[in-house]
């Protein structure tokens, strides 16, 4: 499972939250008309009236548990209901009539949207059941055609909540294959982008072996040293290359050179403006980085910079740190929220889905999380070297 099938299977849902919300307000609002409909005359007293309390506090309990557990919830609620229907309020009316017979409704809904056809079907026709046995235990419907209003009104009822928890059910389904389609172009278009970078790699290491190549084959006799000189660099450009080609090679070229570190640091510059204060903080000894390693963290401060700026509110200011670490570089950038997170609609929100590939096929990690004022991207890159520096200090 990858980290964002993670974070979203852990995130709470929308459609779960208003959920809790609804089933809170009924249960707040029909518990306490219902108990003040028991005790009215002719109701229930005693024992009784205690029992009928007890069952329908439990159903509105159950309605809560259906938001996580709607199958076992439903097998409990639809047993309280048949209790329930079997308690004669003062000889006219089943028990099962009273308002907060509505929590069933809830989690028979609940099984609608959280389960699969097959549960969903059966839910509907227990529910359908149930109808007929409340309208056969009512003691007052003792006229056919009242039973037979009953039963619509019960049934329709019924068939509502279970259709609107299907309507849910599918309009879930189709928001998360639009996700799931979103995520998937997200990642063939990095992709296509990783391929074009990694064609200027190999077009320019190409380029430096066949110089080389020459400068070897002209000096091979009167300068042997020379020549060997050349021959190194071609083994070593060529096997820097071959490290580069982490992809599939495209044949559109871009025609834009490749970015190093000093264009990295070069984007903290050009970000910077009187409204945004975004400052650079490099630690350790600077080490060696593959050329596919760059690439990724030059679109990782590009990226993350843009969206500090684009999403935020100005004043605001950013933090990029660059960690150099015994086996790998550490980049992150933080943003202090500013003045509030700003309403855009540029972006699909997917931007980081395609980052994350980047950094995945240059053999590192990224995270991005809301922190307490603004927002944090954290992407861990591996080094060429490991644990040699080129000399360059940075504390």
């Amino acid at each position: 499972m990858t980290t964002e099938q993670r974070a979203r299977r852990h995130a709470p849902r929308a459609w779960q939250r208003l959920d809790v919300i609804t089933t809170a307000v009924l249960a707040a609002i029909l518990l306490p008309a219902t108990v003040a409909a028991l005790a009215q005359p002719p109701g229930l007293t005693g024992l009784l009236l205690a029992a009928a309390i007890a069952l329908f506090a439990l159903l509105h309990v159950l309605s809560f548990v259906a938001i996580r557990h709607p199958l076992v919830a439903f097998v409990v609620a639809s047993a309280l209901m048949l209790a329930l229907a079997l308690i004669p309020v003062g000889g006219v009316n089943s028990a099962a009539m009273y308002p907060s017979g509505i929590a069933y409704l809830l989690v028979l809904g609940q099984v609608a949207l959280q389960c699969d056809r097959r549960y969903s079907t059966a839910a509907l026709a227990v529910g359908i059941v149930g109808a007929i046995v409340v309208v056969l235990t009512t003691p007052g419907l003792d006229n056919p055609l009242w039973q037979l209003g009953g039963f619509i009104g019960l049934s329709a009822a019924i068939a509502a909540s279970w259709a609107l928890g299907v309507l849910q059910r599918l309009r879930r389904e189709r928001a998360d294959e639009e996700l799931r389609t979103r995520t998937q172009r997200a990642v063939a278009e990095e992709r296509e982008r990783i391929n074009r970078d990694l064609h200027d790699l190999v077009a320019h290491a190409t380029t430096v072996m066949i110089a080389q190549a020459e400068v070897a084959r002209a000096f091979l006799r009167e300068d042997p040293e020379t020549s060997e000189r050349a021959l190194g660099v071609v083994v070593g450009t060529g096997r820097e290359a071959l490290r580069g080609m982490r992809g599939i090679v495209a044949d559109d070229a871009g025609r834009t050179p490749a970015p190093d570190l000093d264009a990295v640091r070069a984007l903290v510059e050009t970000a910077r403006s009187p409204r945004a204060v975004v400052e650079l903080d490099e630690r350790g000894a600077v080490g060696v980085l593959e050329p596919v390693v760059v690439l990724a963290l030059h679109h990782v401060v590009r990226e993350a910079l843009t969206n500090a700026l684009r999403h935020t509110e100005p004043p605001v200011r950013v933090a990029v740190t660059l960690d150099w670490r015994g086996a790998a570089l550490v980049a992150t950038v933080r943003d202090d929220g500013g003045a509030g997170r700003r309403v855009t609609e540029l972006g699909a929100g997917v931007g980081l889905v395609g980052l994350a590939e980047r950094v995945r096929l240059a053999g590192g990690s990224l995270s991005a999380r809301a922190a307490a004022d603004g927002w944090v991207v954290r992407a861990e890159l591996p080094r060429a070297d490991s644990t040699t520096a080129t000399g360059e200090d940075r504390p």
